[in-house]
């Protein structure tokens, strides 16, 4: 599922390509996962011009010049997909926005699993806030004090479980967990009441020194998450534990483990990881 820096690369990519383009027709070859009817999206969006693109946690925030938004969660395999003008859509190509320019914005999702929302954009703040997301973790709000406080909430709670709590970050997933803790040598399965305060501000600052690598590098493309253009991510490259299961470990070299942990699969190093 792409997580907050593959959402994040794709809304820069569409702030860049899309701002200002005008929708001159949307068509629906899916509309199993719009919360309206396909005629009420397509109708509402038709002659207006993107005039925002917003991120918050995993989801996408599109604003449009006539007050309305759409919501966008990709889920395990959704995406955009910037088209020539008038290409022909695949069987995953969901809903097709042909714009003004020379390209059209197309949304595919092989698993069918994302959706779009239409709302006023007046109503986004107050739906944001029903879904109860954390602090964004890049931002100045994100302190060590608030991460330990909102974890601390589940004390019995495995640290890896309570760190993918959107309540307490929002936007981080299973890559990103396992590359924090391992960076801020926790072990995943560790209760949460064990973390001591100083490992509270390790792990604060790996949250934020993962994301933003990865957003530097276009995401991970480590299932089926490609960019705007269709490209991987490059982060895959530089991952220091998520996926590497009986790899050496990149800083002590003993073989990284892999377990499940609440139905996910957990890669950590049962040396340096403590």
């Amino acid at each position: 599922m792409p997580e907050l820096p593959e959402v994040e690369t794709i809304r820069r990519q569409l702030e860049k390509e899309v701002i200002g383009r005008r929708v001159e027709v949307v068509n629906i070859g899916f509309a199993g996962r719009l919360n309206v009817p396909a005629k009420r999206f397509a109708d509402a969006l038709k002659g207006t011009a993107f005039k925002s693109i917003g991120r918050r946690a995993k989801l996408l925030v599109l604003g449009f010049s006539n007050g309305q938004s759409v919501l966008v969660h990709l889920k395990l395999t959704g995406g955009f997909r910037l088209m020539p003008k008038g290409a022909v859509p695949g069987k995953h190509d969901h809903v097709v926005f042909r714009l003004s320019g020379a390209h059209d914005l197309f949304f595919s999702d092989f698993r069918k699993f994302g959706y779009l929302k239409l709302i006023p954009t007046k109503d986004v703040a107050a739906h944001l806030e029903k879904e109860g997301f954390g602090p964004e973790p890049l931002e100045k709000n994100f302190t060590a004090e608030k991460l330990e406080a909102c974890l601390l909430r589940h004390p019995k709670l495995k640290v890896k479980q309570a760190l993918m709590d959107q309540r307490c970050v929002a936007g981080v997933g299973n890559i990103y967990a396992d590359e924090s803790l391992w960076t801020a040598k926790i072990a995943p399965t560790r209760q949460v009441k064990s973390v001591k305060e100083r490992e509270f501000a390790r792990l604060r600052e790996a949250v934020v020194t993962s994301l933003k690598n990865s957003i530097r590098r276009r995401g991970t493309s480590a299932d089926n998450y490609f960019d705007l253009y269709g490209k991987e991510g490059t982060n895959v490259r530089y991952l220091n534990a998520y996926g590497r299961e009986g790899e050496p470990c990149p800083r002590c070299g003993t073989p990284l483990k892999k377990i499940r942990l609440a139905g996910r699969g957990t890669v950590y190093c049962p040396k340096c990881q403590r």
